[in-house]
């Protein structure tokens, strides 16, 4: 060994699962039987130090060696033995006690090696050159997993709102990324990357998601810390894949003891959970609420301790070393209880994402279409269910909407896009395409065109209507020379490639006259303009112009949404619509919404009065073109565990059953009456991967789903991706009409209506749901609840913000993620992270 390593000190913290061969928590008596093995190390010199506690299943054991003491041998390899030793002394005791499993009795008599690997030993070494009297502060977090403490490694050492050093005393740090992938496959050279001062923002693009990234090792560069010899050791360290443990030094350069206790006890979600496929939140505890078993969901109860080394690596008696969280309880009961609310509104999404990581719900979706192989089949092109239950009922009421162009930005339709479809809908009224009282609605930048026919769902003259109107949009803002965001951005299919948008847009001498009376002020001073453009197409490339058809059956593919409910008579039907968000977003909702009508007998009464006998849900997997049907009662489960994969599988309808029983191969003959009809279009399907905005979805329903689905919005709160400021998961808020444009806070916004439908298929009635007061106390709790997890999770670290699973290749983080994670880049790190295997330290 060379000088300097002979100065060193070590501390390793060795965690032996011993819980899962109890029954129950870890008593103290074996604790303390653990402790007496460690001591006499201690009296042989092997160790410095010995600091042991029960904490969740671990056994955990803090353990300190002086370098000069070791001579050639490792210090995390005499830890280990030394943790081993004293852990299956423990288990001794528990059998004599009558507490060890079967299981328990096995472990002696197994070599080391395999008994290593039997109590799941997870190590951790942190070399260090005392200075003086070393700070040294410990957090371990139950029930997380490997990633969970990135986002409180990054607040105490990048973020600059959560400390101070770098401005009093030009502190700056490094950080080493590790991939969690390499790291759970225990590959033997895993991916690891650094980032200098100048970098966290690429660094961020990696550990915001802590599936995919640790943020291991942090080195102080600038600063008391960062200069001479010290420069070479950790600040601060993350080691464990199941309960993992964070240890830092503090002080003299590096953050102070308080700001590490803010970062270990300040509220976030993570992974952590069974697997680590759940996000978890932060949960401060004392030793005593540690060492208790806790089965509370969705919960990381983070312990930390802190403590002055001296001596070369020596530790106070345990009454000095500081129990953080079990001081003040005053603060820290208000902080759990802050965190217990949080946690609440995330477990409540159960088997759906965030809560479920998109991972883990992605492999149950396909592990359950795996089982239901044959049962989703191509979406038929005409649809013969479509056309049977258009052959049923007396009119269909549509909403089929679009995103033409916003004014500044993704926040509203221009003022004479209203105008433009004024027109088009006047016109259709009348060639007796469409009833007489369709409109035009709106909702943040997206116009729908909510219309009652005769045509009956997936009509393509329908259809086509409303892609012309959009388009007619298109070409007034076009001739009049106006720049508005994203103009046509939702207009993408194929059915427009190659074509003008005057022949897109079929415009029409009854439509010209009928736009100039329609238009506003501002435009109807252009209207010349707009005359002469027309005129010059009609008679050059427009000269005996026949309308395109762009496309047969419905405006599926081409960009626009839409959603149909063929109806049988007069009634109440529901809408419900978002902007900022996308067809994910209404997987939860529905569920829960469906489940209640269910329970409370709302649905039965309604699907009775058409001799309905059960529900039948049609899931779309719109990236394969695919759909199923599955029984809502005898399939629930199945169901569930589709519906939780939000971005693959949705409900594009939901059916009443007819037949008693629920037979797969007679889906045709079993189906009567529409109850739910939802738009699943998705852009980046339709683009190949290239992002165009949020899908904005819409829903129609019949009154019992549409009742439950507005107490949905009134009296819970979820997350779901979108947002108008890149894609993070937030809560849709619940807003009048004219109020619903994302401003301050660009979160996704949600509309309701209700609108009465007489016996003739006319609009009679169009009333404001979310301008309730009712709704008042749900828009506050979405305000604050927004506001509590984005202050947790920032802008980035998910589930607020989103990794690459979520977003497409096109996108610029997908983009950065690809710059900075190859093969080639300069952030490859130049130091490496030591992993040894369990059976390696301990022998064979």
């Amino acid at each position: 060994m060379n000088d300097r390593s002979l100065e060193q000190s070590n501390i390793d913290i060795i965690s032996l699962d011993l819980g899962s061969f109890l029954a129950g928590e870890l008593p103290f008596q074996i604790i303390d039987v653990a402790r007496e093995v460690l001591d006499r190390k201690i009296e042989e010199g092997q160790l410095r130090g010995a600091f042991v506690q029960g904490f969740g299943r671990d056994l955990h054991m803090h353990l300190s060696t002086y370098n000069g003491d070791l001579q050639q041998a490792d210090s995390l390899s005499v830890s280990s033995q030394a943790a081993l030793a004293a852990g299956l002394k423990a288990l001794e005791e528990a059998q004599a006690m009558g507490l060890g499993s079967a299981e328990a009795e096995k472990i002696s008599s197994l070599p080391p090696h395999t008994q290593a690997t039997v109590l799941n030993l997870r190590s951790l070494n942190f070399p260090y050159t005392e200075r003086g009297a070393e700070p040294i502060f410990v957090a371990k977090a139950i029930n997380a997993s490997w990633g969970f403490f990135n986002r409180g490694l990054f607040n105490l050492f990048f973020n600059p709102d959560k400390g101070s050093g770098r401005r009093i005393e030009g502190n700056d740090f490094l950080g080493i990324v590790e991939s969690i992938e390499d790291l759970k496959s225990n590959k033997p050279e895993v991916r690891t990357f650094e980032f200098a001062p100048g970098y966290v923002n690429d660094m961020i693009a990696l550990i915001a998601d802590a599936d995919e990234w640790r943020l291991s090792r942090v080195y102080a560069v600038r600063g008391k810390f960062g200069e001479g010899k010290l420069s070479e050791e950790p600040a601060a360290a993350v080691s464990g894949s199941v309960d993992p443990v964070l240890i830092g030094r503090s002080q003299s350069g590096l953050p102070a003891i308080g700001e590490f206790t803010q970062a270990a006890g300040e509220f976030f979600f993570a992974p952590g959970g069974e697997n680590g496929h759940y996000r978890v939140g932060l949960m401060p505890a004392s030793f005593q609420e540690a060492h208790t078993l806790s089965s509370s969901p969705g919960t990381a109860r983070v312990v930390a301790y802190a403590y002055q080394s001296y001596d070369r690596g020596r530790i106070p008696s345990e009454k000095d070393v500081v129990d953080v969280f079990a001081q003040n309880r005053a603060e820290t009961s208000r902080v759990q209880r802050e965190a217990a609310r949080l946690i609440r509104h995330m477990v409540s999404h159960d088997r759906f994402e965030p809560y479920l990581n998109p991972t883990a719900a992605e492999e149950c979706a396909l592990r359950e279409l795996e089982k239901l192989k044959g049962r989703f089949e191509t979406i038929p092109e005409p649809d013969g269910l479509i056309e049977a239950t258009n052959q049923r009922v007396s009119f269909t009421l549509s909403d089929i909407k679009a995103d033409s162009g916003g004014k500044v930005g993704h926040t509203s339709p221009p003022n004479h896009f209203r105008s433009v479809a004024e027109a088009s809908l006047q016109e259709a009224k009348a060639l007796k395409l469409i009833h007489g009282t369709s409109e035009l609605i709106e909702v943040g930048d997206d116009g729908h065109l909510l219309m009652s026919h005769a045509k009956g769902a997936d009509n393509n003259e329908i259809h086509l209507f409303a892609y012309r109107t959009f388009f007619r949009q298109v070409w007034v803002a076009e001739t009049l020379g106006y720049k508005w965001y994203g103009l046509g951005q939702d207009l993408v299919g194929e059915a427009s490639a190659g074509s003008t948008t005057e022949e897109l847009a079929n415009l029409t001498d009854d439509f010209m006259e009928l736009l100039e009376e329609a238009l506003p002020a501002a435009e109807r001073r252009q209207v010349d303009r707009l005359k002469e453009a027309y005129r010059e197409w009609k008679g050059g490339k427009g000269k005996g112009h026949k309308p395109l058809e762009v496309f047969s059956g419905n405006v599926s593919g081409q960009g626009p949404g839409f959603a149909e409910l063929p109806l049988m008579g007069a009634g109440r039907i529901g809408l419900l619509a978002m902007d900022k968000t996308g067809p994910s977003a209404f997987n939860l909702p529905i569920w829960w919404s469906l489940n209640r009508a269910h329970r409370d007998g709302s649905l039965r009464r309604h699907i009775e009065k058409t001799g309905g006998k059960g529900v039948v849900i049609e899931i779309w997997d719109v990236e394969n073109h695919k759909r199923g049907f599955l029984d809502l009662e005898t399939e629930h489960l199945s169901i569930q565990n589709l519906l939780g994969a939000i971005e693959k599988l949705n409900i594009k309808r939901i059916w009443s059953r007819t037949a008693e029983e629920w037979d797969p191969a007679r889906t045709q003959e079993s189906l009567e009456e529409i109850l739910l009809a939802a738009s699943t279009e998705k852009l980046a399907v339709i683009t190949g991967g290239e992002y165009r905005g949020k899908d904005d979805p819409v829903l129609l329903a019949v009154e019992p789903l549409a009742q439950a689905l507005n107490l949905f919005m009134r009296d819970r709160f979820y997350l779901t991706q979108g947002d108008g400021r890149g894609s993070h998961f937030m809560f849709p808020t619940p807003l009048a009409f004219q109020d619903a444009i994302a401003t301050i806070n660009s979160r996704a916004v949600a509309v309701s209506a209700w609108i009465t439908m007489d016996t003739s298929g006319e609009i009679r009635g169009f009333h404001d749901e979310f301008a309730d007061p009712i709704y008042e106390a749900a828009r506050d709790r979405a305000f604050e609840l927004n506001k509590a997890i984005w202050d947790a999770q920032g802008g980035n670290f998910i589930p607020v913000g989103v990794g690459s699973s979520k977003v497409e290749q096109s996108y610029p983080l997908a983009q950065t993620l690809a710059r900075i994670t190859a093969a080639d880049s300069e952030f490859v790190s130049k130091r490496t992270v030591s992993h040894v295997a369990p059976e390696e330290l301990v022998g064979t």
